[in-house]
């Protein structure tokens, strides 16, 4: 067992160890100047300011509620607008494609009209979190549906199963694998589309401080608080790993 551990976790940790010495020696080697590449040591320097990190809480306590509001709308949506989609081929044939073409559209484009629309607040950032979060969750969801087994489907309408039943007793169960697969995802995207939403218009958030400290020119404080947006990914997604893992443990 210990073994078996040891090779499972000596890949990562020799990767960060090789990634973080690079880091650290190769723009001195390279004579890179400190605001266009900084040396780990100086990144790791940032987080030993009290005011930079009172400024990474507050902003990111922002930035995360941001997230997960647009994550639960995404996932209602985009996992209601599955099952419907899935369960009905005329539904499909409506609406996919115009929702592919949704999709296609870059977020940053829909940020602005967002703000026009519903002011400077919370609300375009937790819609722009969303767009990103829900088609990931549709397009698991319909998928999940449509690999439904017919026997199974067929025995529900043989018994006059209602809509509900069929729903909740066949279809969301069935497709639960997927749906908790395209939520892993879209835990990061939701993430992203808050960053992004705040790039837009936004007087506080972790997306509002990266763009004060490029204006500042300030490159440690710019990674520094990429890696709390990144540790902040990296939880939300294994908090979806692990509750993938309980609920289709099977």
């Amino acid at each position: 067992m210990g073994g078996r551990t040891l090779r499972k976790v000596a890949p990562p940790v020799l990767l960060a160890v090789v990634v973080a010495a690079g880091w650290e020696f190769l723009p001195g080697i390279l004579g890179l100047e400190k605001f266009i590449l900084p040396p780990l040591s100086d990144v790791l320097a940032q987080f030993g300011s009290a005011f930079l990190l009172d400024q990474m809480w507050t902003n990111g306590l922002v930035t995360l509620q941001e997230t997960l509001l647009g994550l639960l709308l995404g996932s209602v949506v985009g996992i209601v607008g599955g099952l419907v989609l899935g369960e009905s081929a005329i539904a499909r044939a409506t609406f996919y494609p115009y929702l592919v073409a949704l999709q296609s559209l870059p977020k940053i484009a829909l940020a602005p009209l967002f703000v026009i629309w519903f002011g400077f607040g919370t609300t375009p950032k937790v819609l722009v979190a969303a767009t990103l979060t829900f088609f990931p969750l549709l397009v698991n969801t319909m998928s999940g549906v449509l690999s439904v087994d017919r026997a199974r489907a067929q025995l529900f309408r043989s018994l006059s199963a209602s809509r509900r039943q069929t729903w909740t007793k066949l279809l969301l169960p069935s497709a639960l694998p997927s749906v908790l697969a395209g939520f892993e995802v879209a835990t990061v995207l939701a993430l992203l589309g808050a960053v992004l939403g705040e790039f837009v218009s936004a007087q506080e958030g972790l997306g509002v401080l990266l763009l004060q400290q490029q204006t500042n020119y300030d490159t440690a404080g710019v990674f520094a608080t990429l890696m709390v947006l990144a540790a902040i990914g990296v939880v939300l997604n294994q908090i979806a790993v692990q509750l993938r893992k309980r609920l289709v443990f099977w």
